[in-house]
């Protein structure tokens, strides 16, 4: 095939290099139609993208590219390299470039749904989910901590457990929010310290809100914490933090349309953090997020496929 390369040269070590990659591409016989770097334009490598795209990298980099490739012809493959690979992992995909690489051989593609989230800070496509409250708040923290201080952590590992820190110490005192809305026009409300529209089992740092989520199912599921199971999610923190296996306690509803008046500041979108800046008081946000069935297409091995 011609396979255009898109790769984060900053994930992973000399074996996930530019040139192996290169190098595992030729040798199984693939053309490689363009490469590009994190960094580089995108649009106008994958104006003519050959007939498969590669993301090496981690979930931000491999979003980027897939919210490109949406209602295209031409399938996505996957090669993790990230902190968390919550899009991979969701996949099934794990493992070393050249196995994965081998893998196509045996493979085909799936058509994945993609989901699309409407508010205050525009219309975009998402592929893991979109968060609302304490979840958003804390990534919208880190961020500007990081941009501020330069001083995010090079290690995933410890990045992973940082960001767990962060938001178990933040559950514990984060403000509850009123929401108001429905889901396939089904009353929903109450107190929650968030909503997590979710395509994908996990967002962030492998935070499994949707454990059940099937990006292939044509519905998306909102993940709520209520406000009597903060401490109960503060413990889910702690334990995932250790490396340990939790049921997250969150309330799940499984649809395909949510709409919502939302009096939160925060709010992210895959890994794009959004932060209210006007001055309160101001009326609430008119949040609607729905799902896009089979919009994307995914190379996996043809067992995940069927």
């Amino acid at each position: 095939m011609r396979v255009s390369l898109i790769h984060n040269p900053a994930a992973g070590d000399e074996a996930h290099s530019r040139q192996e990659l290169e190098r595992l591409l030729r040798l199984h016989g693939h053309e490689i139609a363009h490469y590009a770097s994190k960094k580089d334009d995108l649009s106008a490598v994958l104006a003519d993208p050959g007939e498969l795209v590669m993301v090496a990298g981690g979930d931000g980099t491999v979003g980027a590219v897939a919210r490109k490739l949406i209602n295209s012809d031409v399938p996505l493959a996957i090669l993790p390299m990230g902190t968390a690979n919550n899009i991979a992992r969701a996949f099934g995909l794990q493992g070393e470039p050249a196995d994965l690489i081998a893998g196509w051989a045996n493979a085909r593609p799936r058509s994945v749904d993609v989901g699309v989230a409407s508010g205050p800070w525009g219309k975009s496509w998402f592929i893991e989910g979109v968060g609302l409250g304490l979840f958003a708040t804390a990534m919208a923290l880190l961020d500007e901590h990081d941009d501020h201080t330069g001083a995010k952590p090079d290690d995933p590992q410890a990045k992973l457990e940082r960001d767990i820190v962060a938001l178990s110490a933040l559950a514990a005192k984060y403000p509850a929010i009123d929401i108001d809305g429905t889901i396939d026009d089904k009353p929903l409300s109450g107190r929650v310290l968030m909503v997590a529209a979710m395509n994908i089992a996990s967002i962030g740092p492998n935070m499994d809100l949707a454990p059940n989520a099937d990006p292939s199912d044509g519905r998306l599921d909102f993940a709520l914490v209520r406000e009597d199971r903060r401490a109960d999610f503060v413990d889910y923190a702690v334990i995932r933090l250790r490396g340990g296996t939790a049921t997250p306690p969150t309330e799940v509803h499984r649809g395909r349309r949510l709409h919502l008046s939302w009096s939160g500041d925060d709010a992210h979108i895959d890994d794009r953090a959004w932060r209210a800046h006007d001055p309160l008081p101001r009326p609430n946000a008119d949040i609607e997020i729905t799902v896009e069935p089979g919009a994307l297409k995914v190379l996996l091995p043809r067992q995940k496929a069927e």
